[in-house]
């Protein structure tokens, strides 16, 4: 019961007060009985949103009222998916809350649905897209524009990876080797796999947390890493990291070279991330500034050799990272970050002397090849010279954009 009543309280606060899922959950759940399951349930909601919601849509002929909707989703789910709740311990603990909140009179309705609710009797829609949104759990709008975009076997094989649950890491290279890492890892029987960036994937432990505590490792993904090694930064290169936060591009940078970084982000609670970052890591020639990417500064112009551009975007790439990114998100929203990410790529542009590199953490054209085409094509000084969009394969590689631009020779 307790486990239910706190991932419920913290799937309303995410679906009724517009919550960060990790934020909500980190405060409520050192009073779980079993954080693990506490995770498991919020997590598991709300990567089957779309799903339970269709489910939703077949078990009740009036939607209910949001607190009641929740609880639903969250039966249907732990019904579906949790094999060591007996369902009577279930339906019993669902209805007491219900009344909990305040819902007394639909606590009949609350018992009648979930005690008849079976998902494996509910007919999935027969159309192949809007079968696949619901068994991948994708909204119908981003399965119709990523089958436009990749063609329908594509979307459905990256849409149907499992979802990867190692961390990925990287030695502090100021501290350890990669090697040296490998053999602290094999010491403590810490099994590990090496990725094409240089890193390593780990069961996440006491251990691990304990060493990037301590600045010898840090958590940082594959794909980020790979953004930072396109920089190719040289010693005695000046550079600008501009969407900086929460800094891990910034200190890569500074481990790979002796250059001079200056980091920046829009927002002034963020940059004491960046700083938190530095110190436990140690070492690196960052300046951290406040500074608008999307606002042009014209103390910048020209002063840097290099500049990243890792814009704000939808984050529909790491939702297996980020389980209520889908709860928010729209085409239209991804138009409006394309506006942004365009200003930013443009000021970087005014900034810079040789190479840019443009990242996201995203798989539309809208916000990746659309963006940088668009700067190519308005600034003829400036060329494409490599762009990768990764896909989620559920080995590790988020779905991520990265695009190389060079300044063309006068």
């Amino acid at each position: 019961m307790n486990d239910l009543l706190m991932a419920f309280e913290v799937l309303l606060a995410i679906y009724k007060d517009g919550a960060y899922s990790n934020l909500e959950l980190n405060k409520r759940v050192n009073g779980a009985s079993n954080q693990a399951i506490v995770t498991r349930l919020v997590y598991g909601v709300l990567q089957k949103d779309v799903q339970l919601e269709y489910f939703m849509s077949k078990v009740v002929s009036k939607r209910p009222p949001k607190t009641v909707a929740v609880l639903l989703k969250l039966g249907m789910y732990t019904l579906t998916y949790i094999n060591s709740i007996p369902k009577y311990a279930v339906v019993d603990s669902l209805v007491t809350i219900c009344e909990k909140y305040g819902k007394r009179q639909l606590k009949g309705f609350v018992n009648s649905t979930l005690k008849n609710f079976d998902a494996s009797k509910i007919a999935l829609p027969n159309d192949k897209i809007e079968n696949l949104s619901v068994v991948a759990s994708v909204p119908l709008w981003l399965v119709k524009t990523y089958c436009k975009q990749y063609g329908f076997d594509k979307t459905r094989e990256f849409l149907s990876v499992d979802t990867f649950t190692k961390e990925h890491i990287r030695p502090n290279s100021k501290k350890l080797t990669l090697s040296q890492l490998k053999a602290r890892l094999d010491k403590e029987n810490i099994s590990y796999d090496e990725s094409i960036a240089g890193g390593l994937f780990v069961d996440n432990n006491s251990y691990i947390k304990s060493m990037n505590e301590r600045g010898e490792i840090t958590y940082q993904s594959m794909t980020s890493m790979l953004a930072v090694q396109a920089m190719d930064v040289k010693d005695g290169e000046i550079v600008l990291d501009m969407c900086s936060a929460p800094g891990g591009k910034a200190i890569y940078m500074g481990e790979l070279a002796n250059v001079q970084i200056t980091a920046c982000d829009v927002h002034q609670h963020r940059l004491q991330l960046i700083r938190d970052y530095i110190n436990r890591m140690g070492g690196a020639n960052i300046t951290v500034q406040y500074n608008d990417g999307s606002v042009f500064n014209q103390k910048f112009v020209d002063k840097f050799d290099k500049t990243l551009c890792d814009v704000p975007c939808s984050g529909l790439g790491v939702v297996g990272k980020k389980a209520d990114v889908y709860l928010t998100a729209s085409f239209e929203k991804c138009q409006e970050l394309a506006l942004l990410q365009y200003e930013i790529l443009c000021n970087a542009s005014k900034y810079t002397k040789n190479r840019i590199v443009y990242s996201t953490c995203t798989t539309l054209r809208e916000e990746n090849y659309n963006v940088v085409g668009k700067f190519v094509k308005e600034n003829k000084q400036w060329k494409v010279i490599n762009s990768q969009q990764y896909l989620p394969d559920g080995k590790g590689q988020d779905g991520f954009f990265i695009a190389v631009l060079e300044r063309v020779a006068n």
